[in-house]
């Protein structure tokens, strides 16, 4: 009988041990496939008289922009996108021809305002909230 009390305790001492070693040591789960961003196109064209077309334009937030500025002006243009300077950098477009470049629109707001050689000239909105999913 005794025998079978001191295999009960060490049955319940191992159990009770797995239990809090369970509780402390977790296995992390297997790390999920990084989600694929979505993608939206812009093209903006910068036309005679230096204006842009569209004046306005808007990009849902955090969507990777595939930004293509065609220059139809017949002279050189530079363009940079106030707020996103660290990411897009002034553009130089040669007359008659595009450029294609690509950034994340990951700062919401409407007051991105797209600088065609150092005067404003057109706008990009960024819609969404600034808010994290979830948080409260």
């Amino acid at each position: 009988m005794k025998r079978y009390f001191a295999l009960f305790a060490v049955a319940v001492a191992l159990g009770l041990i797995g239990l809090l070693a369970g509780r402390t040591f977790r296995v992390s789960s297997r790390p999920e496939a990084a989600a694929v961003q979505p993608e939206v196109a812009l093209e903006i064209t910068i036309g005679p008289g230096a204006r842009i077309a569209p004046a306005v334009a808007s990009v849902p937030k955090d969507h990777r922009v595939m930004l293509t500025v065609r220059n139809r002006n017949g002279r050189p243009a530079s363009l940079t996108l106030m707020g996103y300077e660290d990411r897009l950098g002034t553009v130089r477009v040669a007359p008659d021809s595009a450029w294609r470049g690509e950034f994340v629109a990951d700062r919401p707001g409407g007051d991105f305002a797209w600088m065609l050689d150092g005067t404003p000239a057109g706008r990009l909105e960024v819609a969404g909230s600034h808010l994290v999913e979830g948080h409260r």
